[in-house]
């Protein structure tokens, strides 16, 4: 396969980090090489989810640096593939770093990114005014787009209605529906959006307990899990790549 990006998206505490990370996961298994990039500029958040740290002369801000003559050891490698490598703020930060990042560090790093990996997978912000998200949606092929029903995500999704249309966005969108659990009704949120969902998660209810545990659903085997990866498993055979 040629070289993807994709962006994950969606709005607080839709899911997009853990689906992002999972998703990096199942296409590792494919025998392809995975670049996972995190937007996340104020902590270090990939981590947690493979329980490993990253230390201080590598992550995202040194990938971001114009003196960086090899973006791909900034990069940390996954323990649980060989396949996954994922870019992050490291674990010790003090946030300082993050007003200095522009639109064209954030440009020239995705482009020397694309160029190591098989796939990059960038887990965009919910905030529009993010550099490396906005240019991760920008230059993305795919941008998967999370919703769990809320009110406070058919906001979200009304908010971010014009830099959809500016960035042209809506013809490479693929809307996922998160399940709320009860906690809002489906057809209702369908109802109040009008999307059309390409494909539907279940809800884990032990997502924080593994995700502080290290340990990524994709690996874990329940029934819930099981559930979600074959859909991720769906998603990407779409992508590309072998059989996992």
């Amino acid at each position: 396969m040629g070289s993807k990006t994709i962006a994950v998206w969606g709005g607080k505490h839709s899911g997009k980090t853990t689906f992002a990370v999972n998703l990096a996961c199942a296409l590792s298994k494919r025998d392809v090489l995975v670049g996972l990039i995190s937007s996340n500029l104020t902590y270090g958040e990939l981590q947690t989810f493979f329980g490993q740290t990253v230390p201080p002369k590598k992550g995202l801000f040194e990938a971001l640096g114009a003196e960086n003559p090899n973006i791909g050891e900034m990069f940390t490698a996954c323990g649980e593939s060989k396949n996954l490598f994922f870019l992050s703020v490291p674990t010790r930060y003090s946030g300082l770093l993050c007003d200095t990042v522009t639109l064209e560090d954030a440009e020239r790093m995705l482009d020397a990114a694309s160029l190591v990996f098989d796939a990059l997978i960038v887990d965009t912000s919910a905030e529009v005014n993010n550099p490396v998200s906005g240019v991760g949606l920008w230059l993305a092929d795919t941008v998967f787009t999370l919703h769990r029903p809320s009110i406070a995500a058919q906001m979200w999704y009304i908010a971010v209605s014009d830099f959809i249309r500016e960035l042209h966005l809506g013809e490479k969108q693929t809307h996922i529906l998160l399940s709320p659990n009860g906690e809002f009704d489906e057809k209702t949120y369908r109802h109040m959006t009008g999307l059309a969902f390409a494909y539907e998660l279940p809800h884990i209810r032990r997502a924080a307990e593994l995700e502080n545990a290290g340990t990524p659903l994709y690996f874990f085997r329940d029934r819930s899990c099981k559930r979600y990866g074959k859909v991720l498993e769906q998603i990407a055979g779409r992508i590309g790549g072998g059989k996992p």
